[in-house]
């Protein structure tokens, strides 16, 4: 009787610690800390990535490991769609140390072809020619807009943070305010892909990518901040829930 009291035990601090898994609605985190391969692992969701063309690994990452981009557009990491994607509202984070270059993309959402065959781009952000970044959505077709103001293309660690509440769209950028604007209604959804570090159409990121998350959720400022310090794996609680998984394994071992 007292096994089984503990057995029920152990179970309920286990399950407990995979519903804490993921906080604050983190729904996918890829941490890029594989160090070689042609898979981005996504430590909370499952929606693994794809590594296409020449993007390389590096070890040189603001947490650690890193993907480095060269700036052509069949080099890409690509997401299958998932409904989580279409969530409304969000939060899509990424960190990036870009080089100057004539446009680039941090990540797009809308079809495998350029030009999209329809105005359907809930989640989009890519760097204008002048190295500010530019958040884009649409709604009933019609698109929403917001140009940074600070330049992020510059060789140095940006955090890139779109935060959507499904009333407003804004922008932080290294934990600060750099723009927001009025969503003009719920953003258009759709079953495509995420492509991260290039778009269709020969539109890519030249640097490194890392800590790249989407939440299900509109975090604050503050989250924004303690996010960006902290990085993703303290939200995805990657080692908490590999506890679980070994402490279960024992369990039944010692059965």
């Amino acid at each position: 009787m007292k096994t089984t009291i503990l057995c029920v035990t152990i179970l309920f601090v286990i399950a407990t610690m995979s519903v804490q898994a993921a906080k604050l609605g983190l729904a996918s985190a890829w941490l890029f800390e594989e160090n070689g391969g042609k898979v981005a692992k996504d430590v909370v969701g499952g929606h693994d990535g794809d590594i296409k063309g020449s993007v390389e690994w590096t070890d040189n990452g603001k947490f650690g490991g890193a993907l480095k981009f060269p700036g052509k557009g069949d080099s890409y990491i690509r997401i299958d769609h998932a409904d989580v994607f279409n969530s409304d509202p969000y939060t899509f984070v990424a960190w990036v140390k870009l080089n100057a270059a004539s446009w680039q993309y941090v990540v797009w959402r809308n079809g495998d072809v350029w030009p999209e065959p329809e105005n359907v781009r809930h989640l989009d952000i890519w760097i204008h020619q002048d190295d500010y970044p530019v958040f884009m959505w649409h709604v009933n077709g019609q698109v929403g807009r917001i140009d940074g103001k600070t330049i992020i293309a510059d060789g140095e660690w940006h955090h890139i943070a779109k935060v959507y509440d499904g009333k407003k769209v804004q922008m932080f950028i290294d934990g600060e305010l750099d723009g927001d604007a009025p969503s003009g209604g719920t953003l258009d959804t759709s079953d495509t892909p995420i492509w991260i570090g290039a778009r269709p159409g020969d539109v890519a990121a030249t640097g490194l990518f890392d800590d790249v998350g989407f939440f299900t959720k509109a975090l604050t400022e503050a989250q924004v901040n303690d996010v960006m310090d902290n990085g993703l794996e303290d939200y995805a609680a990657v080692e908490a829930a590999g506890k679980a998984t070994t402490t279960w394994g024992l369990l039944k071992s010692n059965r």
